[in-house]
Parts: structure tokens; C-alpha cells; sequence
């Protein structure tokens, strides 16, 4: 399974509200020292296309950044809408929703994200 996959899978699990709800990470915590470090270039890739590809291009950016396990990828992208671009959110969850219904109906379903 690749790395896009594992990491849909990753924030497809996570409820809703937790996509979104507020950070709790402290000083010296992984995803934290990541937001701080990341944050604004996740955000970045958002806003510089501000669909659901560009969601899609941030998530590619923390696999390849964060070095923590695939499983954190909903986190650290929660986490880093929340803390630099909060307009950001629905369409954040808006990725979520097309994550889990392409997961539940096949590959063939909603628009092509690109690469």
C-alpha cells in the first residue's frame, strides 16, 4: 500500500470533529515541533491551490517531511490548519468526506486529484 493510501486511510479514520478540533500538543511533542516547523508551508500548499488537490499536496508534503508514522498524518494536518490557516478547515474536512466515500466506493469515484 502506498504512502497516499496509508495516509487516506490515516485521516479517514479519524472522527470528524477531531479533524478539526483543537491541537493538543506542547513544547518539545513531535507534532507540535512540527507545526512550528511546517505549519506555514502545509498551509502554503493549500492556499496556493485551494482545492481539494491542494489538500492532497499538502498531505504529500507532511509524509515527506515528517518522518512520524503515516497514522499521524490526520494530526499533523489538523493540527497545522489550525495553528496557521483556520479559514482552511472546510476544505480540510471536505478532503476527508471525498477520502472516505473513494474508500468506500472504489477508486473510479469523485474527480482525479492528479499526482
Amino acid at each position: 500500500m502506498g504512502k497516499m493510501v496509508l495516509s487516506a486511510v490515516a485521516l479517514c479514520g479519524l472522527p470528524m470533529g477531531l479533524v478539526l478540533a483543537a491541537p493538543a500538543f506542547a513544547s518539545g511533542d513531535q507534532i507540535g515541533d512540527y507545526v512550528t516547523d511546517h505549519g506555514n508551508d502545509v498551509c502554503a500548499f493549500i492556499n496556493d491551490q485551494p482545492s481539494l488537490a491542494g489538500v492532497k499536496h499538502a498531505v504529500s508534503h507532511i509524509l515527506a517531511t515528517s518522518g512520524l508514522p503515516e497514522d499521524q498524518t490526520g494530526r499533523l494536518l489538523a493540527s497545522s490548519v489550525i495553528a496557521d490557516c483556520p479559514q482552511d478547515g472546510p476544505l480540510v474536512q471536505e478532503f476527508v468526506l471525498y477520502e472516505r466515500l473513494r474508500q468506500q466506493n472504489g477508486p473510479g469515484v469523485g474527480v482525479t486529484l492528479g499526482p
